[in-house]
């Protein structure tokens, strides 16, 4: 198996996610991004490029249960909606 992209793992140091706090679809927005910059573009991921296009928001634990972990799948990529 190959190590994930280097932009996937700057993203998830960036928002302070895991992988476990994608599911698939999540990722394969992040990889086909990677892939319109490399492969059509011709540049590397840019991060300032991504920020203008997506936001990216983690669900919050309950501060009622502050023993529960973060749910799987809780981190949403949504397109700007002005872009």
């Amino acid at each position: 198996m190959a190590p994930p992209h280097r932009f996937l793992r700057g993203l998830l140091h960036y928002y302070g996610l895991e992988l476990q706090h994608l599911n698939p679809i999540r990722i394969q927005h992040i990889l086909a991004f990677v892939t319109l910059c490399e492969g059509y573009l011709g540049i590397e991921p840019h991060f300032e490029l991504w920020k203008y296009f997506f936001i990216v928001e983690l669900q919050k634990k309950e501060r009622k249960k502050p023993d529960l972990a973060v749910p799987m799948g809780c981190a949403s990529i949504c397109v700007r909606g002005n872009r």
